[in-house]
């Protein structure tokens, strides 16, 4: 072999071989440059041994993430399904809104997120909750008047829709004997004009 051709592959070689290297060292400065957004204020309660509540089927819920947090990219699942959801964001941060679809009910989910920041890093979070068989009905505090009574959720306090078709499941019958006992009765809420 000649000497020449012998020093231009081993030039070539050693080239290649620090290229390589330049290309590994640039991946872990960008590793060591990228913050994992950080997830937090995930406004249901997560399902434990200790906390065993129970949420409404359908829920709405949000959670919020990093404003460095890539919006555009982010996954948002449970039990292998993708829970569609908004994202409004400002200078610091993004909020992610979502609601819980219609066949969570009755079951354990665990919500899962994965969150890209915008140098490829990630972050991801998955909270537990047990969604209830049928929507529960609010719980007045004892001494208290139930606003169900006043204002069941979902009537309109602007004379759409009359009192008389408002739902009874909304005040417990167990609750309710109790309070007109222990209070002066409330004046029933009129529409407005």
């Amino acid at each position: 072999m000649k000497p020449a051709l012998f020093l231009q592959s081993l030039a070539l070689m050693a080239t290649a071989l620090l290229t390589i290297k330049a290309y590994a060292y640039e991946d872990e400065k960008k590793k060591e440059l990228c913050r994992p957004p950080k997830i937090q204020e995930f406004t249901l309660p997560v399902y434990s041994e200790n906390n065993k509540q129970e949420v409404a089927p359908e829920s709405e819920f949000s959670f919020v993430v990093s404003g460095w947090a890539n919006h555009k990219k982010i996954q948002l699942t449970g039990k292998g399904k993708d829970i569609p959801f908004t994202v409004k964001s400002n200078e610091t941060f993004h909020k992610i809104t979502a609601k819980l679809i219609p066949e969570y009910t009755g079951q354990t989910v665990r919500i899962s997120t994965r969150i890209p920041a915008l140098l490829d890093c990630y972050s991801t979070m998955g909270w537990l909750v047990k969604v209830a068989d049928k929507p529960q009905a609010p719980v007045a505090p004892a001494g208290t008047a139930a606003p169900a009574e006043a204002n069941p959720a979902g009537a309109s306090t602007t004379g759409s829709q009359p009192a008389a078709d408002a739902p009874t499941t909304q005040t417990p019958p167990a609750t309710k004997p109790a309070e007109a006992a222990s209070q002066p009765e409330a004046p029933a809420a009129s529409p407005a004009n």
